[in-house]
């Protein structure tokens, strides 16, 4: 479902950039922090798909091999009735924000299009094309245009191209538009926004660093900076030049080089996407494998050691195992036949799984029925139990020649339609 997907990968966001972010934020390592920014992006997707198996006792050989038995499932039809849970109004609301965004997206990508066409192009000495437009505009790249005013062309043109080449050179488009993605999928989420500024904040420190390395001089440079952001030409979308950003560069440009030493500071996120990984990614081991099991209703023997104390010793293996009478199929046929999708249920959207416990007596009879794994829900947990209680009785199983208790489990899922 997507959204305990989302919510994850909300979370999972929220997890490291918390985590990792803070640790090198006040460091000059800017390509480091670049790709840590872009990493805890990427892995905030991908860690909710992440699949793992694990094997730590026999239940799970046993279980696997419900699998491989046909399925039964207890539909209910969810068509019948119009009620939506808070699940429906959440995924709705999400769906709502993704195509508000998205259309806004497009919307300014569009326009920005229609007025990038009808302005004078330019070709620079490195194959970008400059275009210059006639409206006071605050300089910016979008790929291998660089946008910028006549008046700026004429008085700071060596500034511009060397600071938005940079921005070419080094791929930061690319990144805004992952950063977009990111953005239009957790729309939500506080984090999302918060890397955002990070990042773009982070493209000016190592655009700054660049253009400083090809001999511009830095005081110079930073009185331009100044200028562009509190002179008259300032542009309410200008965000790199508004004077919060500026004293952050500067400061930055004027910081020493950090200690290289600092930089095992990022081995951090290796314990921290484990642990994301851990807490957020999908675990195919015992409880999944068992949710697999369930979808197939089959009765099958616990391999819980665990057995509870009772007048008569119930055992979890025996040598003849305990029989439906007329085999699996029957069995089958008769929780087909005898369970029903309870009204209450369908009504309010409830659906999960239920593995109810039970043992099969010396004489066959069904008897001790409990819930092992509950579906979530209590109506479903019920009917599961009655349908299982009103079972015929079973061959027994046998130990050594003599009939014996046994112990199963039913697993039983309830799906709508």
């Amino acid at each position: 479902m997507i959204l305990p997907y989302i919510i994850k990968s909300a979370m999972a966001l929220a997890l490291l950039y918390a985590c990792i972010v803070p640790l090198l934020e006040k460091e000059t390592f800017h390509r480091l922090n670049r790709i840590l920014i872009l990493g805890c992006l990427i892995m905030s997707f991908a860690i909710p798909l992440v699949h793992f198996t694990g094997r730590t006792n026999p239940t799970v050989d046993m279980v696997r091999q419900a699998v491989l038995l046909p399925e039964v499932l207890i539909n209910g039809n969810a068509n019948e009735q119009s009620v939506w849970s808070w699940a429906d109004i959440i995924i709705c609301i999400y769906i709502i924000g993704i195509v508000a965004i998205f259309s806004m997206t497009v919307v300014q990508t569009v326009r920005l299009t229609k007025w990038l066409r009808q302005c004078e192009h330019i070709t620079d000495n490195r194959g970008n094309t400059i275009v210059l437009t006639d409206c006071a505009t605050s300089p910016f790249c979008l790929f291998h245009y660089i946008v910028m005013s006549r008046d700026d062309y004429a008085n700071n043109r060596s500034y511009i191209l060397t600071h938005e080449q940079e921005h070419i050179r080094l791929g930061h488009c690319i990144d805004l538009v992952v950063l977009q993605v990111a953005t239009i999928m957790q729309w939500f989420n506080p984090f999302v926004w918060l890397i955002g500024k990070n990042l773009k904040a982070i493209h000016e420190f190592e655009v700054d660093e660049a253009v400083l390395n090809k001999g511009i001089d830095a005081t110079q440079y930073q009185q331009f900076l100044v200028i562009k952001a509190v002179g008259n030409r300032l542009q309410p979308f200008a965000n790199n030049l508004n004077k919060e950003s500026l004293k952050r560069r500067i400061i930055m440009m004027n910081q020493k080089k950090s200690n290289r030493w600092m930089m095992l500071k990022a081995l951090f996120i290796i314990p921290v996407a484990t642990l994301a990984v851990s807490v957020f990614a999908s675990n195919t081991g015992v409880s999944t494998v068992t949710r697999e099991a369930v979808r197939t209703a089959n009765a099958l023997p616990t391999a819980n050691m665990q057995t509870q104390q009772s007048a008569t010793k119930a055992y979890d293996v025996v040598e003849v195992m305990p029989k439906f009478k007329g085999g699996e199929s029957a069995m089958m046929e008769f929780l087909m036949m005898n369970m029903k999708y309870p009204q209450a249920a369908v009504k309010a959207k409830q659906q999960g799984r239920a593995v109810v416990g039970f043992v099969v007596r010396k004489d066959g009879t069904v008897s001790d029925v409990h819930i092992t794994k509950s579906a979530g829900y209590a109506v479903l947990d019920e009917e599961a139990m009655r349908v299982v209680k009103a079972m015929p009785a079973w061959e027994p199983g046998k130990q050594k020649g003599k009939p014996v208790n046994v112990k199963y489990n039913v697993p039983i899922t309830f799906r709508l339609k």
